[in-house]
């Protein structure tokens, strides 16, 4: 009986696994092809029939993350964390919350990134100085912008050093 029991519990663990493949197999091909904004469109359309879990909520995270939307790839990431994620999901979710100027939220996020894979330079660097961000914003300014009025509002062309002038 105890057989039977754990072999029903593989199979309906495989047809559940294998059902969620099926679901994301076009939006995962666009993933793997780097086309995030139609992968997002097939993603959400998964969430809109209400055939989402946290691996489409980790994807959708991912895609935005990809294209540095930052608002819509925190928003996925922290509902991803619903439940346990691989340790480069809680990098990926700490920048972006650092990237929204959410600093202490990112450092939970990389505390436990940290705990998951302590030898990696990003979770070293962090246990060194895990505070560094406000540090940073303190510094005195080194250079002072002016601005001109040839400038415009987009961003057209980079300074170049022509001899000792800039």
């Amino acid at each position: 009986m105890k057989k039977y029991t754990i072999l029903l519990f593989f199979v309906v663990a495989t047809i559940s696994v294998t059902a969620q493949n099926k679901n994301t197999k076009n939006a995962d091909k666009l993933f793997d092809r780097y086309e995030y904004v139609q992968a997002v469109q097939e993603y959400l359309a998964l969430v809109n029939k209400g055939d989402s879990d946290s691996y489409v909520c980790k994807q959708l995270g991912d895609c935005y993350y990809n294209m540095y939307n930052t608002i819509e790839s925190e928003k996925w990431y922290r509902q991803a964390m619903q439940s346990k994620q691989d340790a480069e999901t809680y990098a990926r979710y700490a920048q972006m919350l650092k990237s929204n100027s959410k600093y202490s939220e990112a450092n939970e996020q990389m505390k436990i990134f940290s705990n998951l894979i302590p030898n990696d330079q990003r979770a070293i660097e962090f246990s060194k100085n895990p505070d560094y961000l406000p540090q940073l914003i303190d510094k005195e300014k080194l250079f002072d912008v002016n601005k001109i009025s040839i400038n415009s509002t987009k961003s057209d062309f980079g300074a170049v050093l022509y001899g000792d002038i800039l």
